[in-house]
Protein backbone atom coordinates (compact mmCIF):
# COMPACT_ATOMS: atom_id res chain seq x y z
CA UNK A 1 0.00 0.00 0.00
CA UNK A 2 2.78 2.45 0.86
CA UNK A 3 4.14 2.42 -2.96
CA UNK A 4 0.60 3.87 -4.10
CA UNK A 5 -0.04 6.65 -1.60
CA UNK A 6 3.56 7.81 -2.25
CA UNK A 7 3.03 7.50 -5.98
CA UNK A 8 -0.59 8.56 -6.39
CA UNK A 9 -1.36 11.98 -7.89
CA UNK A 10 -3.71 14.19 -5.93
CA UNK A 11 -7.00 14.90 -8.25
CA UNK A 12 -10.61 15.70 -8.47
CA UNK A 13 -12.67 13.65 -10.97
CA UNK A 14 -15.78 15.11 -11.68
CA UNK A 15 -18.30 12.46 -12.76
CA UNK A 16 -21.05 12.59 -15.44
CA UNK A 17 -24.87 12.66 -15.53
CA UNK A 18 -24.51 8.88 -16.53
CA UNK A 19 -21.84 8.35 -13.96
CA UNK A 20 -24.70 9.54 -11.25
CA UNK A 21 -27.77 7.55 -12.57
CA UNK A 22 -25.36 4.64 -11.95
CA UNK A 23 -24.90 6.21 -8.61
CA UNK A 24 -27.08 3.57 -6.35
CA UNK A 25 -25.83 0.60 -8.04
CA UNK A 26 -22.08 -1.49 -7.68
CA UNK A 27 -20.61 -4.28 -9.54
CA UNK A 28 -19.85 -7.50 -7.61
CA UNK A 29 -18.59 -10.53 -9.29
CA UNK A 30 -16.94 -13.59 -7.67
CA UNK A 31 -14.03 -15.63 -9.43
CA UNK A 32 -13.01 -19.00 -8.46
CA UNK A 33 -9.44 -20.38 -8.87
CA UNK A 34 -8.97 -24.15 -8.95
CA UNK A 35 -5.11 -25.28 -7.21
CA UNK A 36 -4.18 -28.32 -9.76
CA UNK A 37 -0.81 -29.14 -7.55
CA UNK A 38 -2.83 -28.52 -3.52
CA UNK A 39 0.04 -30.74 -2.28
CA UNK A 40 3.03 -28.66 -3.64
CA UNK A 41 4.38 -26.62 -0.60
CA UNK A 42 4.18 -23.37 -2.76
CA UNK A 43 1.70 -21.10 -2.13
CA UNK A 44 -1.04 -20.74 -4.53
CA UNK A 45 -1.99 -17.23 -6.17
CA UNK A 46 1.06 -16.11 -3.50
CA UNK A 47 -0.76 -13.44 -1.21
CA UNK A 48 2.38 -11.02 -0.90
CA UNK A 49 2.22 -10.89 -4.99
CA UNK A 50 -1.45 -10.35 -5.29
CA UNK A 51 -1.31 -7.37 -2.72
CA UNK A 52 1.08 -5.79 -4.59
CA UNK A 53 0.34 -6.17 -7.75
CA UNK A 54 -3.48 -5.03 -6.69
CA UNK A 55 -1.68 -1.20 -5.37
CA UNK A 56 0.28 -1.26 -9.09
CA UNK A 57 -3.01 -1.80 -10.71
CA UNK A 58 -4.46 0.78 -8.12
CA UNK A 59 -2.04 3.17 -9.19
CA UNK A 60 -3.77 2.93 -12.43
CA UNK A 61 -7.08 3.35 -11.76
CA UNK A 62 -6.66 6.25 -9.14
CA UNK A 63 -10.56 7.08 -9.08
CA UNK A 64 -10.77 3.83 -7.02
CA UNK A 65 -9.40 5.73 -4.01
CA UNK A 66 -11.29 8.80 -3.41
CA UNK A 67 -13.80 10.28 -1.98
CA UNK A 68 -17.31 10.45 -3.77
CA UNK A 69 -18.76 13.85 -3.30
CA UNK A 70 -21.44 16.17 -4.37
CA UNK A 71 -20.92 20.08 -5.10
CA UNK A 72 -22.90 22.99 -4.17
CA UNK A 73 -24.49 22.50 -7.82
CA UNK A 74 -25.20 19.06 -6.70
CA UNK A 75 -22.33 17.58 -9.54
CA UNK A 76 -20.97 14.71 -7.99
CA UNK A 77 -17.20 14.40 -8.09
CA UNK A 78 -14.23 11.91 -6.64
CA UNK A 79 -11.79 14.01 -4.80
CA UNK A 80 -8.48 12.07 -4.91
CA UNK A 81 -6.40 13.81 -1.94
CA UNK A 82 -3.01 11.85 -1.55
CA UNK A 83 -2.83 12.98 2.20
CA UNK A 84 -6.39 11.94 2.75
CA UNK A 85 -7.25 8.93 0.69
CA UNK A 86 -10.22 7.02 0.59
CA UNK A 87 -8.62 3.62 0.09
CA UNK A 88 -10.73 0.68 -1.01
CA UNK A 89 -11.25 -2.19 1.37
CA UNK A 90 -8.52 -5.20 0.25
CA UNK A 91 -8.58 -8.09 2.68
CA UNK A 92 -6.49 -11.48 2.26
CA UNK A 93 -7.97 -14.76 4.83
CA UNK A 94 -7.86 -18.22 4.67
CA UNK A 95 -11.01 -19.51 5.17
CA UNK A 96 -11.88 -21.47 8.83
CA UNK A 97 -14.07 -24.21 9.38
CA UNK A 98 -11.56 -26.32 7.16
CA UNK A 99 -14.07 -24.59 4.27
CA UNK A 100 -12.49 -26.58 1.34
CA UNK A 101 -12.38 -25.98 -2.47
CA UNK A 102 -13.54 -29.35 -3.32
CA UNK A 103 -15.91 -28.74 -0.93
CA UNK A 104 -17.27 -25.56 -2.63
CA UNK A 105 -17.00 -27.23 -6.40
CA UNK A 106 -19.05 -30.23 -4.75
CA UNK A 107 -21.74 -27.50 -4.00
CA UNK A 108 -22.15 -25.79 -7.27
CA UNK A 109 -20.19 -23.50 -5.35
CA UNK A 110 -22.70 -22.19 -3.23
CA UNK A 111 -21.97 -18.54 -1.44
CA UNK A 112 -24.06 -19.67 1.12
CA UNK A 113 -21.35 -22.36 2.48
CA UNK A 114 -19.15 -19.19 3.02
CA UNK A 115 -18.59 -18.27 6.88
CA UNK A 116 -20.56 -15.50 7.81
CA UNK A 117 -17.47 -13.51 9.50
CA UNK A 118 -16.55 -10.93 6.13
CA UNK A 119 -18.65 -7.60 5.24
CA UNK A 120 -21.94 -9.44 4.61
CA UNK A 121 -24.18 -12.13 3.41
CA UNK A 122 -23.43 -15.13 2.49
CA UNK A 123 -19.79 -14.22 4.36
CA UNK A 124 -18.68 -12.09 1.06
CA UNK A 125 -18.44 -8.41 1.21
CA UNK A 126 -21.08 -6.43 1.15
CA UNK A 127 -21.87 -3.90 -1.65
CA UNK A 128 -20.12 -0.99 -2.18
CA UNK A 129 -21.52 1.31 0.18
CA UNK A 130 -21.64 2.69 3.29
CA UNK A 131 -18.85 1.63 5.85
CA UNK A 132 -18.70 4.16 8.89
CA UNK A 133 -21.28 6.44 7.73
CA UNK A 134 -18.97 7.29 4.39
CA UNK A 135 -19.11 5.08 0.83
CA UNK A 136 -16.05 3.17 -0.15
CA UNK A 137 -15.09 3.00 -3.62
CA UNK A 138 -14.61 -0.69 -4.06
CA UNK A 139 -14.36 -4.37 -1.92
CA UNK A 140 -11.91 -6.49 -2.84
CA UNK A 141 -11.62 -10.07 -0.51
CA UNK A 142 -9.13 -12.77 -1.28
CA UNK A 143 -10.12 -15.92 0.57
CA UNK A 144 -8.17 -18.88 0.40
CA UNK A 145 -9.28 -22.78 1.24
CA UNK A 146 -7.84 -24.86 4.11
CA UNK A 147 -6.43 -27.62 1.56
CA UNK A 148 -4.73 -25.38 -0.27
CA UNK A 149 -7.14 -26.62 -3.18
CA UNK A 150 -7.80 -22.57 -4.97
CA UNK A 151 -8.67 -19.54 -4.23
CA UNK A 152 -12.14 -17.34 -4.05
CA UNK A 153 -11.90 -13.55 -4.74
CA UNK A 154 -14.88 -11.36 -4.54
CA UNK A 155 -14.85 -7.74 -5.76
CA UNK A 156 -17.53 -5.27 -5.71
CA UNK A 157 -17.21 -1.77 -7.43
CA UNK A 158 -19.09 1.68 -7.22
CA UNK A 159 -20.73 1.65 -10.42
CA UNK A 160 -20.76 5.15 -11.29
CA UNK A 161 -16.76 5.12 -11.52
CA UNK A 162 -16.65 2.06 -13.74
CA UNK A 163 -19.11 0.62 -15.75
CA UNK A 164 -18.53 -3.16 -16.55
CA UNK A 165 -16.66 -2.69 -18.94
CA UNK A 166 -14.22 -0.99 -16.80
CA UNK A 167 -14.57 -3.55 -13.89
CA UNK A 168 -13.00 -6.08 -16.00
CA UNK A 169 -10.46 -4.04 -17.01
CA UNK A 170 -9.16 -3.12 -13.36
CA UNK A 171 -9.65 -7.28 -12.90
CA UNK A 172 -7.29 -7.90 -15.83
CA UNK A 173 -4.63 -5.40 -15.20
CA UNK A 174 -3.89 -6.88 -11.83
CA UNK A 175 -3.66 -10.07 -12.80
CA UNK A 176 -1.13 -9.02 -16.00
CA UNK A 177 0.73 -7.20 -13.11
CA UNK A 178 0.44 -10.27 -10.50
CA UNK A 179 1.35 -13.12 -13.24
CA UNK A 180 4.20 -10.51 -14.75
CA UNK A 181 5.72 -10.30 -11.12
CA UNK A 182 6.05 -13.92 -11.21
CA UNK A 183 8.30 -14.23 -13.78
CA UNK A 184 12.15 -14.90 -13.84
CA UNK A 185 14.08 -11.50 -13.46
CA UNK A 186 16.21 -12.39 -16.98
CA UNK A 187 12.56 -12.86 -18.73
CA UNK A 188 11.21 -9.92 -16.96
CA UNK A 189 14.31 -8.27 -17.99
CA UNK A 190 13.66 -9.23 -22.21
CA UNK A 191 9.61 -8.73 -22.02
CA UNK A 192 8.58 -5.94 -19.46
CA UNK A 193 5.18 -4.91 -18.15
CA UNK A 194 3.09 -4.36 -21.00
CA UNK A 195 2.32 -0.18 -21.14
CA UNK A 196 -1.81 0.13 -20.89
CA UNK A 197 -3.78 3.03 -21.08
CA UNK A 198 -6.86 4.02 -19.06
CA UNK A 199 -8.72 7.34 -19.24
CA UNK A 200 -10.82 8.49 -16.27
CA UNK A 201 -11.30 12.12 -17.07
CA UNK A 202 -15.04 12.57 -18.22
CA UNK A 203 -14.02 15.76 -19.73
CA UNK A 204 -12.47 13.65 -22.74
CA UNK A 205 -16.26 12.46 -24.15
CA UNK A 206 -17.49 16.45 -23.29
CA UNK A 207 -18.17 17.25 -26.73
CA UNK A 208 -20.37 14.25 -27.58
CA UNK A 209 -23.20 15.90 -25.62
CA UNK A 210 -25.92 17.28 -27.05
CA UNK A 211 -28.81 20.08 -25.79
CA UNK A 212 -31.55 19.41 -28.35
CA UNK A 213 -34.70 18.48 -26.54
CA UNK A 214 -36.56 17.40 -29.10
CA UNK A 215 -34.54 14.82 -30.00
CA UNK A 216 -34.92 12.60 -26.82
CA UNK A 217 -36.80 9.47 -27.36
CA UNK A 218 -40.70 9.59 -25.44
CA UNK A 219 -39.08 8.09 -22.13
CA UNK A 220 -36.54 10.40 -21.59
CA UNK A 221 -38.50 13.54 -22.82
CA UNK A 222 -41.48 12.11 -20.36
CA UNK A 223 -39.02 12.21 -17.57
CA UNK A 224 -37.68 15.82 -18.23
CA UNK A 225 -41.61 17.15 -18.22
CA UNK A 226 -43.56 18.64 -15.39
CA UNK A 227 -42.33 19.58 -11.46
CA UNK A 228 -40.63 17.15 -9.27
CA UNK A 229 -39.28 18.39 -5.87
CA UNK A 230 -39.06 15.37 -4.32
CA UNK A 231 -36.32 14.89 -6.95
CA UNK A 232 -34.75 18.25 -6.89
CA UNK A 233 -34.74 18.45 -2.41
CA UNK A 234 -32.95 14.94 -2.71
CA UNK A 235 -29.89 15.92 -5.71
CA UNK A 236 -29.35 18.47 -3.15
CA UNK A 237 -28.59 16.56 -0.29
CA UNK A 238 -25.04 15.64 0.35
CA UNK A 239 -23.50 12.23 -1.17
CA UNK A 240 -24.24 10.15 2.17
CA UNK A 241 -27.15 11.86 2.86
CA UNK A 242 -28.81 11.08 -0.55
CA UNK A 243 -26.83 6.89 -0.54
CA UNK A 244 -29.19 5.88 2.79
CA UNK A 245 -32.39 7.18 1.45
CA UNK A 246 -31.99 5.75 -1.95
CA UNK A 247 -30.79 2.59 -0.58
CA UNK A 248 -34.13 2.61 2.05
CA UNK A 249 -35.82 2.81 -1.46
CA UNK A 250 -33.84 0.78 -3.59
CA UNK A 251 -34.06 -2.26 -1.16
CA UNK A 252 -34.86 -5.14 -2.93
CA UNK A 253 -37.50 -7.54 -1.61
CA UNK A 254 -36.49 -11.46 -1.43
CA UNK A 255 -35.04 -12.43 -4.37
CA UNK A 256 -34.09 -15.73 -5.86
CA UNK A 257 -30.76 -16.21 -8.17
CA UNK A 258 -30.86 -18.49 -10.78
CA UNK A 259 -28.18 -20.05 -12.94
CA UNK A 260 -29.29 -21.86 -16.54
CA UNK A 261 -26.53 -23.04 -18.71
CA UNK A 262 -27.30 -23.07 -22.68
CA UNK A 263 -25.21 -24.89 -25.12
CA UNK A 264 -23.67 -22.73 -28.27
CA UNK A 265 -25.67 -25.10 -30.72
CA UNK A 266 -28.87 -25.24 -29.51
CA UNK A 267 -28.78 -21.08 -29.70
CA UNK A 268 -27.52 -20.97 -33.11
CA UNK A 269 -30.13 -23.39 -33.97
CA UNK A 270 -32.39 -21.94 -32.82
CA UNK A 271 -31.51 -18.38 -34.08
CA UNK A 272 -31.02 -20.37 -37.23
CA UNK A 273 -35.15 -21.10 -37.15
CA UNK A 274 -36.07 -17.51 -36.16
CA UNK A 275 -34.00 -15.93 -38.94
CA UNK A 276 -36.16 -17.54 -41.07
CA UNK A 277 -38.84 -14.93 -40.40
CA UNK A 278 -36.75 -11.75 -40.37
CA UNK A 279 -37.23 -9.10 -42.41
CA UNK A 280 -34.73 -8.36 -45.61
CA UNK A 281 -31.53 -7.09 -44.76
CA UNK A 282 -31.71 -7.99 -40.80
CA UNK A 283 -29.69 -10.60 -39.41
CA UNK A 284 -30.00 -11.43 -35.58
CA UNK A 285 -27.79 -11.82 -32.90
CA UNK A 286 -27.38 -14.35 -30.13
CA UNK A 287 -28.28 -11.13 -27.71
CA UNK A 288 -31.61 -10.73 -29.91
CA UNK A 289 -32.51 -14.41 -29.59
CA UNK A 290 -31.80 -14.25 -25.62
CA UNK A 291 -33.26 -11.19 -24.78
CA UNK A 292 -36.47 -11.69 -26.87
CA UNK A 293 -36.69 -15.44 -24.99
CA UNK A 294 -36.20 -14.60 -21.96
CA UNK A 295 -38.76 -11.60 -21.92
CA UNK A 296 -41.33 -13.98 -22.79
CA UNK A 297 -40.19 -16.40 -20.07
CA UNK A 298 -39.85 -13.41 -17.49
CA UNK A 299 -43.17 -11.93 -17.99
CA UNK A 300 -45.19 -15.09 -17.89
CA UNK A 301 -43.25 -15.74 -14.93
CA UNK A 302 -44.00 -12.49 -13.52
CA UNK A 303 -48.02 -12.49 -14.59
CA UNK A 304 -48.54 -15.92 -13.41
CA UNK A 305 -47.19 -14.84 -9.91
CA UNK A 306 -49.43 -11.67 -10.28
CA UNK A 307 -52.46 -13.92 -11.25
CA UNK A 308 -51.81 -16.11 -8.44
CA UNK A 309 -51.77 -13.20 -5.94
CA UNK A 310 -55.10 -11.49 -7.47
CA UNK A 311 -56.65 -15.02 -6.80
CA UNK A 312 -56.31 -14.29 -2.81
CA UNK A 313 -59.41 -12.89 -1.41
CA UNK A 314 -57.50 -9.82 0.48
CA UNK A 315 -56.82 -9.04 -3.33
CA UNK A 316 -59.85 -9.51 -4.66
CA UNK A 317 -61.50 -6.49 -1.94
CA UNK A 318 -58.42 -4.63 -2.71
CA UNK A 319 -59.12 -4.59 -6.39
CA UNK A 320 -62.69 -3.67 -6.08
CA UNK A 321 -61.55 -0.68 -4.15
CA UNK A 322 -58.89 -0.18 -6.88
CA UNK A 323 -56.28 -0.30 -4.25
CA UNK A 324 -54.27 -3.07 -4.86
CA UNK A 325 -52.70 -1.89 -8.05
CA UNK A 326 -53.05 1.12 -10.54
CA UNK A 327 -53.43 -1.11 -12.90
CA UNK A 328 -55.03 -4.64 -13.41
CA UNK A 329 -52.92 -7.46 -14.66
CA UNK A 330 -54.09 -7.47 -17.84
CA UNK A 331 -53.40 -4.00 -18.68
CA UNK A 332 -49.24 -4.36 -17.43
CA UNK A 333 -46.78 -3.97 -20.46
CA UNK A 334 -43.06 -4.75 -20.34
CA UNK A 335 -40.83 -2.20 -19.59
CA UNK A 336 -37.15 -3.99 -21.52
CA UNK A 337 -34.04 -2.57 -20.90
CA UNK A 338 -31.03 -3.69 -22.50
CA UNK A 339 -27.38 -2.30 -21.75
CA UNK A 340 -25.04 -1.57 -24.65
CA UNK A 341 -21.59 -1.11 -24.66
CA UNK A 342 -21.05 1.27 -27.43
CA UNK A 343 -17.59 2.17 -27.34
CA UNK A 344 -17.29 -0.38 -30.70
CA UNK A 345 -19.74 2.45 -32.05
CA UNK A 346 -17.39 5.52 -31.22
CA UNK A 347 -15.61 6.96 -34.15
CA UNK A 348 -12.70 9.14 -34.41
CA UNK A 349 -12.63 9.59 -30.73
CA UNK A 350 -9.45 10.95 -28.77
CA UNK A 351 -8.94 9.58 -26.18
CA UNK A 352 -9.80 6.26 -28.09
CA UNK A 353 -13.17 4.87 -26.79
CA UNK A 354 -11.64 1.54 -25.67
CA UNK A 355 -9.38 3.43 -23.42
CA UNK A 356 -12.01 5.04 -21.55
CA UNK A 357 -13.22 3.39 -17.99
CA UNK A 358 -16.47 5.61 -17.19
CA UNK A 359 -19.66 4.68 -17.72
CA UNK A 360 -20.28 4.01 -21.55
CA UNK A 361 -22.27 0.60 -21.39
CA UNK A 362 -25.62 2.36 -21.03
CA UNK A 363 -29.35 1.06 -20.74
CA UNK A 364 -31.53 1.97 -23.83
CA UNK A 365 -35.47 0.41 -22.84
CA UNK A 366 -38.29 0.36 -24.58
CA UNK A 367 -42.23 -0.40 -23.66
CA UNK A 368 -43.62 -3.62 -25.05
CA UNK A 369 -47.24 -4.97 -24.93
CA UNK A 370 -48.23 -7.89 -23.28
CA UNK A 371 -50.03 -9.25 -26.39
CA UNK A 372 -46.16 -9.29 -27.55
CA UNK A 373 -44.45 -10.95 -25.05
CA UNK A 374 -46.98 -12.92 -23.54
CA UNK A 375 -46.85 -15.73 -26.06
CA UNK A 376 -45.66 -19.02 -26.90
CA UNK A 377 -42.17 -18.84 -28.03
CA UNK A 378 -42.68 -19.77 -31.31
CA UNK A 379 -40.47 -18.89 -34.26
CA UNK A 380 -42.72 -16.34 -35.56
CA UNK A 381 -43.64 -14.76 -32.11
CA UNK A 382 -39.60 -14.80 -31.69
CA UNK A 383 -38.88 -13.34 -34.19
CA UNK A 384 -41.50 -10.63 -33.52
CA UNK A 385 -39.68 -9.90 -30.20
CA UNK A 386 -36.01 -10.27 -31.64
CA UNK A 387 -36.58 -7.59 -33.98
CA UNK A 388 -38.18 -4.77 -31.39
CA UNK A 389 -34.68 -6.08 -29.26
CA UNK A 390 -32.13 -5.71 -32.45
CA UNK A 391 -33.86 -2.55 -33.19
CA UNK A 392 -33.54 -1.26 -29.53
CA UNK A 393 -30.03 -2.25 -29.75
CA UNK A 394 -28.84 -0.52 -32.76
CA UNK A 395 -30.53 2.72 -31.69
CA UNK A 396 -28.03 2.55 -28.86
CA UNK A 397 -25.12 4.73 -30.75
CA UNK A 398 -23.11 8.07 -30.17
CA UNK A 399 -25.78 10.17 -31.20
CA UNK A 400 -28.19 8.64 -28.24
CA UNK A 401 -25.48 8.81 -25.75
CA UNK A 402 -24.76 12.55 -26.54
CA UNK A 403 -28.75 13.08 -26.07
CA UNK A 404 -28.54 10.60 -23.01
CA UNK A 405 -25.52 13.12 -21.50
CA UNK A 406 -27.38 15.86 -22.22
CA UNK A 407 -30.25 15.44 -20.60
CA UNK A 408 -29.36 13.99 -17.31
CA UNK A 409 -26.41 17.23 -17.50
CA UNK A 410 -28.85 19.50 -18.17
CA UNK A 411 -30.83 19.85 -14.50
CA UNK A 412 -28.73 18.04 -11.40
CA UNK A 413 -31.96 16.17 -10.75
CA UNK A 414 -33.08 14.88 -13.96
CA UNK A 415 -30.66 11.49 -13.11
CA UNK A 416 -33.30 11.28 -10.01
CA UNK A 417 -36.03 11.51 -12.56
CA UNK A 418 -35.28 8.98 -14.65
CA UNK A 419 -34.85 6.44 -11.54
CA UNK A 420 -38.04 7.42 -10.40
CA UNK A 421 -39.69 7.20 -13.57
CA UNK A 422 -39.97 3.43 -13.75
CA UNK A 423 -43.41 2.38 -13.50
CA UNK A 424 -44.57 -0.20 -11.02
CA UNK A 425 -47.49 -0.64 -12.86
CA UNK A 426 -45.33 -2.91 -15.28
CA UNK A 427 -43.33 -6.22 -15.25
CA UNK A 428 -39.67 -4.84 -15.67
CA UNK A 429 -36.85 -6.47 -17.11
CA UNK A 430 -32.89 -5.32 -16.60
CA UNK A 431 -30.86 -7.74 -19.40
CA UNK A 432 -26.76 -7.11 -19.24
CA UNK A 433 -24.91 -9.17 -21.65
CA UNK A 434 -21.31 -9.66 -20.05
CA UNK A 435 -20.14 -12.47 -23.22
CA UNK A 436 -17.78 -9.72 -24.55
CA UNK A 437 -15.86 -9.10 -21.38
CA UNK A 438 -12.65 -11.05 -20.71
CA UNK A 439 -13.73 -12.11 -17.06
CA UNK A 440 -12.00 -15.60 -18.23
CA UNK A 441 -8.85 -14.09 -19.17
CA UNK A 442 -8.10 -12.67 -15.60
CA UNK A 443 -4.97 -15.21 -14.77
CA UNK A 444 -3.02 -14.42 -11.81
CA UNK A 445 -0.39 -16.57 -13.05
CA UNK A 446 -2.17 -19.82 -12.16
CA UNK A 447 -4.23 -20.03 -14.69
CA UNK A 448 -7.81 -18.98 -15.73
CA UNK A 449 -10.53 -19.09 -13.61
CA UNK A 450 -12.83 -22.56 -12.71
CA UNK A 451 -15.47 -20.15 -12.57
CA UNK A 452 -16.98 -16.30 -13.07
CA UNK A 453 -20.00 -15.12 -11.95
CA UNK A 454 -21.98 -11.91 -10.79
CA UNK A 455 -22.04 -11.28 -6.68
CA UNK A 456 -25.11 -12.37 -4.74
CA UNK A 457 -26.15 -9.02 -4.20
CA UNK A 458 -28.83 -6.95 -6.54
CA UNK A 459 -32.53 -6.75 -7.04
CA UNK A 460 -35.45 -8.86 -8.62
CA UNK A 461 -36.09 -8.29 -12.21
CA UNK A 462 -32.31 -8.39 -13.19
CA UNK A 463 -31.17 -10.96 -15.90
CA UNK A 464 -27.07 -11.08 -16.81
CA UNK A 465 -25.83 -13.20 -20.24
CA UNK A 466 -22.46 -14.30 -19.08
CA UNK A 467 -19.69 -16.61 -20.88
CA UNK A 468 -19.48 -19.92 -20.09
CA UNK A 469 -16.25 -21.49 -19.06
CA UNK A 470 -14.87 -22.09 -22.53
CA UNK A 471 -13.61 -25.61 -21.79
CA UNK A 472 -17.69 -25.94 -21.90
CA UNK A 473 -18.77 -23.11 -24.19
CA UNK A 474 -22.32 -21.70 -24.52
CA UNK A 475 -24.07 -19.01 -22.48
CA UNK A 476 -25.20 -18.89 -18.59
CA UNK A 477 -28.21 -16.79 -17.74
CA UNK A 478 -28.12 -15.65 -14.13
CA UNK A 479 -31.69 -14.55 -13.35
CA UNK A 480 -33.27 -12.58 -10.10
CA UNK A 481 -36.32 -12.48 -9.23
CA UNK A 482 -39.00 -13.37 -6.20
CA UNK A 483 -39.39 -17.00 -5.03
CA UNK A 484 -42.44 -17.24 -6.73
CA UNK A 485 -41.55 -16.07 -9.95
CA UNK A 486 -38.39 -18.06 -9.78
CA UNK A 487 -40.37 -21.22 -9.55
CA UNK A 488 -42.65 -20.52 -12.44
CA UNK A 489 -39.24 -19.70 -14.85
CA UNK A 490 -38.56 -23.35 -13.94
CA UNK A 491 -41.68 -25.18 -14.53
CA UNK A 492 -41.80 -23.51 -18.21
CA UNK A 493 -41.25 -26.33 -19.62
CA UNK A 494 -40.00 -24.76 -23.69
CA UNK A 495 -37.48 -22.91 -21.42
CA UNK A 496 -36.08 -25.75 -19.64
CA UNK A 497 -35.69 -27.76 -22.85
CA UNK A 498 -32.93 -24.96 -23.69
CA UNK A 499 -31.20 -25.71 -20.47
CA UNK A 500 -28.79 -28.42 -20.11
CA UNK A 501 -27.90 -27.58 -16.58
CA UNK A 502 -29.41 -24.84 -13.97
CA UNK A 503 -28.88 -24.02 -10.22
CA UNK A 504 -31.01 -21.81 -7.77
CA UNK A 505 -30.02 -20.32 -4.83
CA UNK A 506 -32.31 -18.40 -2.36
Amino acid sequence: MDSFTSSVNSQVIYLDGYDTTCSTLSIPFCYWYKNDSPSSANEFMPAKVLEEAFYKALLEFPILAGYIRTNSYSRMYVDVNKDNLNMPVYTDTTACCNLTYSAMSDSGFDLRKLPINLHGKYGVPAPVGLLNRQIKPAFFHVLRFKDNGGVFIYASVAHCLVDGYGFVSFMNRWAEIAKWMQQPEDVKEKQPLPTRKYTHDRLAFANMRSDETNALDSKLASCSSGRDLYSKWLASRPTNARGRILKGYLEPRKYVLSTFHIPSKTLEDLRDSVQKHAPAGVKYSINDIITAYISIVCTKAEKKELDDEFKKPLSRVLQKINVFARQSKDQRKLDLEIAVNIRPRIKDSRPDAKDYMGNMAFGKGIELSTGVVDVEPTDEALSVLALKVHELAKSADEQYFSQLKGFLERKPDNYLRKLFSASRSNYALIVSNHTRFPHYNVDFGAGIPALVHKGPHGSNGFVYVMPAHPSVGGYVIETKFSPAATTNIIQNSNWMKLVDKFDSFS
